[in-house]
């Protein structure tokens, strides 16, 4: 079984989450996670199992995982400069692991490494630069009858040839050991904008009036909108009727766990602090990764007052961690506390 698949590495970070039950092996063997990891033009696949994770190399981007059935398809062409996504599929004695590259690759390799401190096995994958990629399409390929071509066979470009996998590693590329393994990245801090001076504008002098001095009326306190701010960073109306849609939800299947969290939040929004913190603590222990639950119990804290503890729970919403666009939302929460 999988748990959430992580995807980072120590300048970009991918966001994304798997099904669960999407990889099976035999007894007391099985894909427990994979984490993905990209700088510059290298790219790292790392295959969490647990037990022996036996990978080999079968061609141009495609690798095959002995002793674990497993079916997957993931899509990151919005989120790796490198590759399109990659797929595995079962195949005879295990599956085919097939990766999408978006540039020409040069070299590939697979060997064992170490991944939040367990063992695992690594495809590192080196694509060519675009300058060079470049250069080869515009330099022109010399044969022996290059004089008896007419002169629109010449003008006409000829595409270069993709070059074969190298067996050994590039020197360029010898620094690659140096990158860590795959970790979650901080949240990005809040912009810095420049100091500005004050713009002095002359004091015009005039006659003092004297008033009766009465004191400012005091500021009538905002009243701290629940529901508004779960569809601000949720995209989740809690109306009467989404309330009682959920409600009933959760009482046919007590174990529909998104519905568990519509409860809670239309009940952080109908006054019942309490009843809604369990609610959404209760969720926490069965997903530790639901952000959605995070950030209820973090307007829950702010609600109260208690900025520190909702800043922590936005913390943690961001490692689970959140689609991007959520992710942006609760920077900004953060931001405004």
């Amino acid at each position: 079984m999988f748990r959430n698949i992580v995807i980072a590495a120590g300048i970009i970070t991918l966001a994304l989450c798997v099904p669960l039950e999407a990889a099976q092996g035999a007894p007391g063997q099985g894909l427990e996670d994979v984490q993905v990891g990209e700088k510059d033009l290298q790219t790292r696949i790392a295959l969490i199992c647990n037990g022996a994770c036996g990978l080999e190399k079968r061609g141009d981007g495609v690798f095959f995982l002995r002793g674990v059935t497993a079916e997957m398809s993931l899509d990151l062409s919005a989120r790796s400069h490198n590759i399109d996504g990659f797929t595995m599929v079962p195949d005879a004695e295990g599956s085919l692991l097939n990766v999408a590259s978006r540039r020409i690759l040069e070299y590939a390799n697979t060997k064992s490494c170490v991944i939040s401190g367990r063992p695992a096995t690594c495809v590192d994958l080196f694509y060519a630069d675009a300058v060079a990629q470049q250069a080869a399409l515009a330099t022109p390929s010399l044969t022996p009858n290059a004089e008896a071509k007419s002169a629109s066979e010449r003008a006409a470009p000829k595409p270069a040839p993709k070059p074969s996998l190298r067996e050994s590693e590039p020197e360029r590329l010898s620094r690659f050991a140096s990158l860590g393994p795959p970790e979650r990245l901080a949240p990005p801090q809040p912009a810095r904008l420049a100091s500005l001076q004050p713009v002095q504008k002359p004091v015009e002098t005039a006659k003092p009036v004297i008033r009766e001095e009465r004191p400012l009326p005091a500021p009538a306190p905002q009243k701290f909108d629940y529901a508004a701010q779960v569809e601000a960073l949720l995209g989740k109306n809690l109306t009467p009727g989404y309330c009682a849609s959920a409600r009933a939800t959760l009482q046919s299947d007590p174990w529909a766990l998104g519905a568990m969290v519509d409860v809670g939040l239309c009940e952080a929004a109908a006054g019942k602090s309490e009843t809604a913190d369990a609610t959404l603590a209760r969720i926490l222990e069965y997903t530790p990764d639901n952000y959605e639950a995070y950030i209820g119990r973090a307007l829950i804290a702010l609600e109260a007052g208690e900025k520190s503890v909702a800043r922590r729970y936005f913390q943690n919403a961001l490692d689970a961690p959140p689609p991007m666009e959520e992710s942006t939302r609760i920077v900004e929460a953060m931001r405004s506390l």
